[in-house]
């Protein structure tokens, strides 16, 4: 049994109805409040009373209903849903580690025959929330789980602030060029290397591409908003290295100094108007209907303290290893996790 904590809305001091979240996405999805409904697992008639109720209490009606023309959602409808799925992307991943500290203690407290406790600090990544998931359910793991940015993560392991590390390292030219600043944080003799999936990054645009971008040289366009990564993530590491190597000026992205702290919160804000463009995973950018540019491949990998015990180590492995987790990550645009678990030589990977 595990405690999951929830996102609560309220109008004053009145709870809002939370089917009404997943009628809104249904109608904007399918059209249809009738195929809404049964998506939710409502009746049509309580399905329309509590869109009516909560329109009547806004002023304004959240759908609109045209014979002939299925059902769509009006402006306050559309914002309603988007403040909602914002909310949700931007903490996703505080919600994630909330409920694992929770869990751990509620463990520990009740005595709970577990092998032992690992710290995981990992870069953020809709692969990555799959694996806390599956680790949180393990019976013979307690799991310290914080999202971190790749180079954070490194030095907290370089420093025993964690066992293990989640990192993700680009392909080609950019690699070499950025492999010291990783290589400085890892040690052959302390550190184990296990790959966990490949994965790829580049620019999320609006459907449609209306500001006419194909190349990172065109956010430098007076039209163009962009929205960026927080310093010291491995996403911003990479696009400020490709800025770097190809002379482009950041000081001409608008929005450049603008960040968040996933790559769903960034594709979150372009597929709602705020943003024209971010620099982020495929797979983000899909799951909100973005078109998506690839510009770099990344391998996405986990070092482990080697002087931590074997059995949490095997655990550990024996999860990313899993065809349960492999199933989830490959059902992901971008993502490829069939070497999932295999050993990596530190070299390797940055001399690659």
């Amino acid at each position: 049994m595990k405690i999951r904590p929830d996102i609560c809305w309220k109008l004053e001091n009145n709870n809002i109805d939370p089917d009404i979240f997943a009628l809104l996405h249904g109608i904007r999805a399918k059209g249809s409040l009738k195929q809404a409904a049964e998506d939710a697992g409502l009746s049509y008639r309580h399905a329309w009373g509590i869109l009516k109720a909560l329109g009547e209490k806004l002023k304004s009606p959240l759908t609109r209903m045209e014979r002939g023309r299925g059902a769509s959602l009006t402006e306050v409808g559309e914002n309603l849903l988007w403040a909602e799925e914002l909310a949700r992307t931007r903490l996703a991943g505080e919600l994630q580690v909330l409920a694992g500290d929770i869990n751990r203690q509620l463990a520990e407290f009740l005595h709970e025959a577990r092998s032992g406790k690992l710290r995981i600090n990992a870069s953020h990544g809709l692969a990555i929330a799959h694996l806390h998931t599956l680790l949180q359910e393990s019976t013979k793991l307690i799991v310290d789980f914080h999202f971190r940015g790749s180079l954070e993560s490194l030095r907290e392991l370089a420093n025993s602030r964690c066992d293990i590390a989640g990192f993700h390292f680009p392909a080609g030219p950019i690699g070499k060029k950025l492999a010291p600043h990783y290589r400085q944080w890892l040690d052959r003799e302390r550190h184990l290397l296990f790959k966990f999936a490949t994965r790829k990054q580049g620019l999320m645009i609006k459907p449609g591409n209306p500001r006419k971008i194909t190349r990172l040289q065109d956010l430098t366009k007076r039209s163009v908003r962009f929205i960026n990564r927080q310093e010291e993530s491995g996403t911003r590491t990479i696009l400020d290295a490709l800025l770097s190597e190809q002379k482009i000026d950041k000081t001409r992205i608008k929005g450049y100094h603008d960040e968040e702290f996933t790559h769903v919160a960034v594709a979150a804000l372009i597929a709602s108007g705020v943003a024209d463009a971010g620099f982020g995973i495929e797979a983000a950018a899909r799951k909100f209907g973005l078109q998506f540019i690839p510009i770099v491949s990344e391998t996405y990998v986990f070092a482990i303290d080697s002087s931590i015990q074997e059995t949490l180590v095997d655990e550990f492995i024996r999860t990313v290893r899993s065809r349960k987790i492999k199933s989830l990550v490959n059902a992901l645009p971008g993502y490829d996790v069939r070497d999932a678990g295999r050993k990596m030589d530190i070299e390797d990977l940055f001399a690659s």
